[in-house]
């Protein structure tokens, strides 16, 4: 009786001796936790702002050519000047123009005086023919007359305007608000229409940036809606205080590049901006996009992605993210993440994915 008793003790001894070894073998291999830094995840608004090589100009530009011929009697500005629409640049002499104006309007008068006399015949003749006291071929005759005079009215009043108009024409006058080129001609010389421009002139205000977007890039920015973004300009790395609109969309994709020309207009009231002048338009979303920032540190990259490590049940966690700008010392993260994330940002050398980690904020 005494030996089995004693067999069976020895049975749980074992057990206990068994269950006390796995126990420690188990705590042996099992690490224990790291200890990392982690930084919440903010939630942020941000509208990235993408910038396009681009080139300005002008909406309206002409070469000032005169449509009359004679010497150059007067300048009336300085070379590269701010002129407005109406303003006189160049004065032509209108001495002979001034002539053939007075010319003009005495053969007008002449011709209405000889229609007078020729109406108050014709007149006179109409009644004899009334009362049969001339044939109807005479009156034809006078009816004729009468015709011929009225159009010679109608010539001289024609010839009249053509003179006027190139007395005017004298004055060479902005055809609009913008700034001047260097004259071509100097007092004194001869111009006109065979003798080329005097000068030209550009618009300035308002200005277009000209530039070219890709499809995905068109459609990315919602510029064929016509709304949906806002525009700036960078030149010489500084962004420019003004503010752009689309002017122009073409109406098809090249075959060639496969991108869009798209012209962006600006007011340019302080003249900064001139035509050829090498800028980059910069399109942010008129409405912000919505993410967390996170610091720029916490982020690793592999062959496939971005990513960070976050805690999850005490154990660190890959997850992969996507980058929309950097933000100084910050980056600025749409997918991947969600505000009060744990982000692993100190002790990453020291795991990885799996490894049981504890925190401190």
């Amino acid at each position: 009786m005494k030996r089995p008793l004693l067999l069976a003790m020895l049975i749980l001894f074992l057990t206990g001796c068994v269950e006390n070894s796995t126990e420690s073998q188990l705590n042996e291999t099992q690490p224990a936790p790291t200890a990392v830094t982690i930084e919440r995840a903010q939630s942020h608004l941000h509208a990235p702002t993408t910038f396009f090589n681009a080139r300005i100009q002008a909406i309206e530009s002409a070469s000032l050519t005169p449509r009359t011929t004679g010497f150059l009697l007067r300048k009336n500005f300085s070379d590269g000047a701010i002129v407005e629409e109406g303003d006189i640049l160049f004065e032509i002499d209108p001495t002979t123009y001034e002539a053939a104006v007075q010319a003009a309007v005495a053969g007008l008068e002449e011709a209405e005086a000889s229609l007078d006399l020729i109406k108050i015949t014709h007149d006179r003749q109409e009644s004899l023919l009334n009362s049969g006291g001339i044939s109807q071929a005479n009156f034809d005759r006078v009816e004729a007359d009468f015709k011929a005079a009225k159009s010679k009215v109608q010539a001289a009043k024609a010839n009249l305007i053509v003179q006027n108009d190139n007395l005017e024409n004298t004055k060479v006058k902005a055809p609009y608000s913008g700034q001047i080129g260097r004259s071509n001609f100097s007092i004194g010389d001869m111009v006109g229409p065979d003798f080329g421009p005097l000068t030209d002139i550009v618009q300035v205000t308002p200005i277009e940036a000209s530039f070219s977007l890709n499809e995905n890039e068109l459609t990315q920015h919602k510029i064929r809606a016509g709304k949906g973004s806002d525009y700036s300009l960078k030149v010489d790395g500084y962004v420019l205080d003004l503010k752009g609109n689309i002017s122009f969309i073409d109406n098809k994709v090249n075959a060639n590049s496969g991108t869009v020309n798209i012209a962006a207009q600006f007011d340019n009231i302080s003249g900064t901006l001139i035509p050829n002048q090498f800028v980059r338009v910069g399109i942010s979303p008129s409405q912000p996009l919505e993410g967390v920032v996170i610091p720029h540190k916490s982020v690793f990259q592999d062959k496939e992605s971005q990513y960070v490590l976050t805690v999850s049940q005490g154990v660190a966690t890959k997850q992969e993210v996507t980058i929309a700008a950097r933000l100084g010392q910050e980056v600025f993260i749409t997918e991947g993440l969600y505000e009060n994330t744990p982000v692993i940002i100190g002790g990453q050398q020291r795991i990885r994915p799996g490894s049981p980690v504890t925190f401190e904020e």
